[in-house]
């Protein structure tokens, strides 16, 4: 054992970056520690006072526990059956003041998916933390509204480019982070792709990328009109603006949401010449998101998508970019491999599938930054079908999966390594020799079940 963490260490030492080696960007936000302490009242106070108004609606929403009429749009339908075997359905639904709400019908009722409708019933008690997640509210009446959902013409565009229900559905969670069918859910997680199909920074990256490349081509055409502008000045804000248009259209998914603010503050702190690249940037965009929208404290989603960038911070601090072509194709690899590993023992504690193929989600991860962009113009051009005959093998593949959840002490533990490994690099070590053992042991649950 000994060794081995030798071999490491030389490895390590061989392939990292020494910090001080670095020159670029080293302005830091903040210079002392009062700055730290204002910027942490600031947004205490603005947690504090929207925290307040979250407690407010609380108060309102349970403050009759009689009967009440609420109004919201319908974001997910499905059936499930009780004690008895008779099925009934449950639907979830958004409120007026954006809070999420469950709710069952026992009526034979047609598809309300992004519907807006008026329920008379009455709330069922809850906490307030419960309540940032989501709440029961009993069905007396169920009544459709005339308003119509904006995005309804592109989803009907895209129902009319596949023959298959089940993909037209699968696109749809892709573009507009709707509801995605069990059967398609429960296959993403088996197969380990479940971040690929749920919308995230992931996206946003890619998205980034394809809209930089489109618009710098549009841009080269004016640029001898102003030669004076900065490209990717000029590129990079309007990246934002087209992503924020996006961030509003998916409703402000937590983690897109976490993944456009954090791009956002680079933009402008980049061309301050701030450093980015650091962990004390990360917490501050994370210190903002939660103020502003303090049901994030309770979001899965954004609890991922933020460990998931820290794993990221922590590969470019440990491993140096590429000087030579073939390290150039090794590099993707490599990155998904550590960050899939990283992110095994965390989704674990959250999400119990494991199977043989989940491994196979570092390549896929890989594909699915050409397999993006490309559907997306496909849709455009009306053949947006093209990749059904793959994507219907793949979620057809019969998968034997596994439950096993990480224990708590396990998490703890992994998180503390996690911080750890932001200072120490043998730290980091130890984390990676856990996800691998983590990887090992899975398998072997896998093996003997």
């Amino acid at each position: 054992m000994r060794e081995i963490l030798t071999k490491c260490w030389r490895f390590f030492q061989r392939n990292t970056i020494n910090a001080k080696q670095t020159k670029i960007l080293r302005v830091n936000l903040f210079s002392s520690p009062l700055h730290w302490t204002v910027f942490v009242a600031i947004c205490g106070c603005i947690f504090t006072l929207n925290l307040y108004q979250e407690y407010q609606s609380y108060l309102r929403y349970l403050g009759d526990l009689n009967t009440k009429e609420i109004q919201g749009q319908v974001i997910a339908q499905y059936t499930k059956q009780d004690k008895n075997g008779k099925p009934y359905f449950v639907i979830k639904l958004r409120s007026q003041d954006g809070h999420i709400l469950y709710t069952t019908s026992k009526e034979d009722i047609k598809d309300l998916s992004h519907s807006f409708v008026r329920i008379f019933g009455k709330p069922l008690q809850c906490d307030f933390l419960q309540y940032l997640r989501s709440c029961f509210f009993v069905n007396f009446s169920l009544s459709l509204e005339s308003q119509k959902d904006s995005r309804n013409v592109l989803r009907e565009a895209i129902d009319r480019q596949h023959a298959q229900e089940s993909m037209a559905s699968l696109y749809k969670t892709l573009y507009f982070a709707d509801f995605l069918p069990k059967e398609l859910r429960d296959t993403s997680n088996k197969l380990g792709i479940a971040h690929l199909v749920a919308i995230s920074g992931f996206h946003l990256g890619v998205l980034s990328l394809s809209l930089g490349f489109v618009l710098s081509l549009v841009y080269r055409i004016f640029q001898s009109y102003v030669p004076y502008r900065n490209r990717f000045f000029d590129l990079s804000l309007l990246v934002l603006v087209f992503l924020f248009i996006y961030l509003c259209v998916l409703s402000f998914t937590p983690s897109f949401l976490r993944a456009w603010v954090m791009a956002a503050f680079s933009f402008v702190l980049l061309y301050s010449g701030v450093k980015v690249l650091d962990f004390t940037f990360l917490f501050l965009v994370g210190v903002v998101c939660v103020s502003l929208f303090p049901h994030l404290i309770c979001s899965v989603g954004f609890f991922l998508s933020f460990m998931g960038v820290f794993y990221v911070y922590l590969f470019l601090r440990y491993f140096r970019f590429p000087h030579h072509w073939i390290e150039i194709f090794i590099l993707p690899l490599l990155f998904n491999a550590v960050i899939f590993l990283n992110m095994l023992i965390v989704v674990h504690f959250f999400f119990p599938y494991f199977s043989a193929y989940s491994i196979a989600s570092i390549l896929l991860s890989i594909a699915f930054c050409v397999f993006f962009p490309l559907s997306i113009v496909g849709h455009v051009f009306g053949v947006g079908w093209i990749f059904d005959s793959l994507l219907l093998k793949l979620f057809g593949m019969p998968i034997t999966a596994i439950e096993v959840f990480t224990p708590t002490w396990l998490f703890i533990v992994y998180l503390c390594l996690g911080l750890l490994s932001i200072r120490f690099v043998k730290a980091y070590i130890l984390l990676l020799i856990s996800a691998v053992a983590f990887l090992g042991y899975l398998y072997y649950n896998l093996w003997v079940a």
